[in-house]
């Protein structure tokens, strides 16, 4: 075709006319495809499903633990989870497996998952006992009292005792007075803080000591300078002492009066 420039005009092509035809309905038949497929395998679920779950929620066999105990035993573990063994995976509930296990006096925490296909992991965490509380508790690390059924283990730990909820002040207390009586090689046994908030020790199993309720550091360390100044034999006589002075120390030895003792 001419046109009126005398140049010559290609006919124009369509270019959805070279693109390939693609099948009619295909996205369609894709989603009829994937729709029966769903079907078949719900069916399939539906009719084995006692089958199919009675695999994933087996019984639980294992108990994995994580830690080596000083005073929790497998039978304590073994009364602990009565019950929890055997019972499907899914049936397990940890938080009560867990409330059961921190019931145990030994117990500070513990953390409890399910492992599939049949194991129970336990993380337990023990209580470290620094001390004796009153007649019949013991006092943690970080101050708490727990009430172990049987405290014969523990007669070696000092005894520690006072108020109700004072127990957090007296074990920083007992710390404080075991640093400032370590130069004189003096073991702190007991101490009582009283209703009055009077402090009163026992070293050595056998020495009484009245602090009394002020400048209680100050006292300490002028006691334990002059417990080092004296000879072996004079302080071994030491029955009790008292500090209740602003300058100076009472001592009474063995089957003797107090004796007033100027510290300048």
């Amino acid at each position: 075709m001419r046109n009126g420039s005398g140049i010559h005009a290609r006919p124009r092509v369509s270019i959805a006319a070279r693109q390939p035809l693609k099948p009619k309905y295909s996205a369609h038949r894709t989603t009829i495809l994937l729709g029966v497929l769903c079907i078949s395998a719900g069916l399939a679920v539906q009719q084995n499903f006692n089958e199919i779950f009675g695999f994933v929620n087996r019984p639980i066999t294992r108990v994995q633990m994580n830690e080596q105990w000083q005073q929790l035993n497998e039978r304590d573990i073994r009364q602990l989870l009565q019950g929890t063994m055997g019972k499907g995976f899914f049936e397990v509930d940890v938080a009560k497996v867990k409330s059961a296990i921190e019931q145990h006096p030994w117990v500070a925490r513990a953390s409890v998952r399910r492992v599939w296909p049949d194991t129970l992991s336990m993380d337990i965490t023990e209580h470290v006992a620094i001390a004796r509380w009153g007649e019949n508790q013991l006092l943690n690390l970080h101050g708490a009292t727990f009430a172990p059924a049987d405290l014969a283990g523990a007669s070696h730990l000092p005894r520690l005792q006072g108020p109700e909820a004072s127990q957090f002040q007296v074990m920083q207390q007992y710390q404080l007075f075991s640093q400032i009586l370590f130069p004189a090689g003096l073991k702190l046994t007991e101490l009582t803080l009283t209703a009055r908030g009077s402090w009163q020790i026992t070293l050595n199993d056998s020495l009484q000591v009245a602090i009394g309720r002020s400048d209680l550091t100050e006292k300490m360390e002028r006691f334990v300078e002059f417990y080092i100044s004296q000879p072996k034999t004079n302080a071994e006589a030491f029955e009790a002492i008292d500090l209740r002075y602003g300058n100076g120390i009472a001592v009474r030895n063995k089957q003797q009066d107090l004796t007033g003792v100027a510290i300048r």
